[in-house]
């Protein structure tokens, strides 16, 4: 099997070669990356390889067919011009510093501390578990696998004693990785998602600030934002389906033993407490001009500046210091390799980045946003773009089981095809800006989605993995709640409604159905173990 997906990926590559030197410009040829890089993960399952193979593809299109040129052309004119600039080099550091922070905390065993402390006393143990665990996932906004792998570990024994199934701990544990790293401004996701924006609306008829783009667009993020609410919501009113109901809790492999040296909480939330007013305070401390905090507007002048790279490095540098300095002073020895594993995994990340703005480049040079445009002109209104995008980026994410794969290949398709099509409907800046905004909480919602919901997805196999389950057994029991939540709140969007109160009907709506749901559950939460 292998060997045939690999001799699969090879046609691919073969068949870029025949439409290099058909040339034209079609329609195929001009998406052709895109196809090779969802192809290439589908089949080889490595997300970094396929976008990889996606870059190789354009390259090799652009050089009509000469792999030598290619090669060339891929690297002076893509691969390195895409590592240059402020919003990107500042992309790349501060992943990696961020994800030595994410070791050190991780290492440092405050979480854990955090966890048992919530679990204190033995009053509705069942909730008290679950929504201790929501607590720890929320606190983890920092890294949505690293949020996976440590919560899911820490939590598994006390799910175990508690009463509570590894199934419908994969659950809540997977709900508040991904859906939390993709709506937190701060997180090793925020770069890419910034640096992708500023990329993708290049030659906007609007002034381009990528903060203020990304918080516009988070009302957008509907299944983001719905999923962490049907957690404490389904926790609350004893809700489970009947796909998680058939799991049973697994007997405790030892009874409790209480830890001689566990570390207090605040080991980690010193840190993280440092983490965010850094940021913060770093957008007027690095501003161009002077910024008069006193006032909103000041503030805004500062997000709305060019210090956005630099507040997120500087601020993420002052919380790795923060964490080295709060770590447990008996296992201290251990911080420095800590951070750097922490750094070391989120390498493949990295190169997913820089693969994503260098296939970004190729699709401009081979028009891919002009050629879908042209395809839209007579299709359905722009308003109608987020809805299409969200399905698109969910199926995408889906088959390949990378949401940052999803997000590298989709947006800087789907932002210059916004404004394409909205500079042919003739749509004034302000209705461009709002459109866009949705289109991107779209991509970023539908990416999650997908994630969420593939059995080849990281975050999906090390949340299964992390709380002592099957991989299908955990994408079985929670797709009902991931189909509850992805309510056609796009919808109401294209319209006339404003994503937030779009976005708060479907909150609504859900809130109804999981409330007359939770009736007729044979085995509410409330149950203690």
């Amino acid at each position: 099997m292998p060997s045939k997906r690999w001799t699969a990926a090879g046609l691919l590559v073969a068949a870029t070669w025949l439409l290099a030197h058909l040339g034209g410009d079609s329609l195929l040829r001009a998406l052709w990356p895109a196809v090779v890089s969802i192809g290439a993960i589908i089949l080889l399952r490595q997300a970094v390889l396929g976008l990889a193979l996606g870059v190789a593809a354009g390259a090799l299109l652009l050089a009509g067919g000469d792999p030598v040129a290619a090669a060339r052309l891929a690297l002076t004119e893509h691969v390195f011009p895409a590592m240059q600039g402020p919003w990107r080099v500042g992309a790349l550091v501060f992943t990696l510093v961020l994800g030595a922070f994410a070791g050190i905390l991780e290492c440092s065993g405050g979480f854990e501390a955090l966890l048992r402390r919530m679990l204190a006393g033995t009053a509705n143990r069942t909730k008290r578990l679950l929504g201790g665990v929501y607590v720890v996932g929320l606190l983890c906004f920092f890294d949505g696998l690293a949020s996976s792998l440590l919560t899911g570990r820490i939590a598994r024994p006390l799910a175990d004693r508690a009463g509570v199934s590894r199934e419908k701990l994969a659950w809540v544990v997977d709900t508040t990785s991904s859906p939390v790293a993709c709506v937190a401004f701060i997180s090793t996701w925020i770069a890419t998602q910034l640096s992708l924006i500023a990329g993708g609306l290049e030659g906007a008829p609007f002034p381009v600030d990528p903060y203020l783009m990304f918080f516009r667009s988070i009302p957008a993020n509907t299944y983001c934002l719905l999923s962490l609410m049907i957690v404490p919501l389904a926790i609350w009113r004893g809700y489970e389906p009947a796909a998680m109901r058939r799991y049973k809790p697994v007997a405790p492999e030892a009874p409790a033993v209480a830890p001689e040296h566990l570390a207090h909480p605040r080991v980690v939330l010193i840190p993280l407490l440092v983490l965010v007013v850094a940021i913060v305070a770093s957008f007027p401390l690095l501003s161009a001009g002077p910024v008069n905090i006193a006032t909103a507007a000041g503030w805004r002048a500062a997000f709305s500046g060019d210090a956005g790279p630099y507040a997120l490095v500087a601020g993420s540098l002052v919380a790795l210091v923060a964490a080295f300095a709060c770590f447990p002073h008996a296992r201290r020895h251990l911080a420095p390799q800590a951070a750097v594993l922490g750094a070391g995994s989120l390498l493949p990340a990295l190169l997913i980045l820089v693969l994503a703005w260098a296939l970004g480049s190729q699709f401009q040079a081979l028009g891919a946003a002009d050629q879908i445009a042209a395809l839209l002109s007579s299709g359905p209104a722009p308003d109608w773009l987020p809805l299409t995008i969200f399905f698109l980026g969910a199926a995408m994410s889906f088959s390949t089981g990378s949401s940052w794969g999803t997000m590298g290949i989709l947006m800087p398709l789907a932002l210059p095809v916004v404004l394409a099509t909205s500079a042919a409907a003739g749509m004034p800046a302000a209705e461009v800006q709002a459109l866009a905004a949705m289109v991107i909480g779209a991509v970023f919602g539908g990416a999650t989605l997908g994630d969420h919901c593939s059995p080849f997805s990281d975050t999906t196999i090390v949340s299964a993995m992390a709380s002592g389950c099957r991989t299908i057994d955990h994408v079985t029991s929670q797709l009902p709640f991931a189909a509850l939540t992805a309510a056609a709140a796009y919808s109401l969007m294209a319209a006339g409604l404003a994503p937030w109160i779009a976005t708060l009907c479907a909150a609504l709506v859900l809130a109804a159905v999981v409330a007359r749901l939770a009736a007729p559950s044979k085995r509410p939460l409330e149950a203690d173990a």
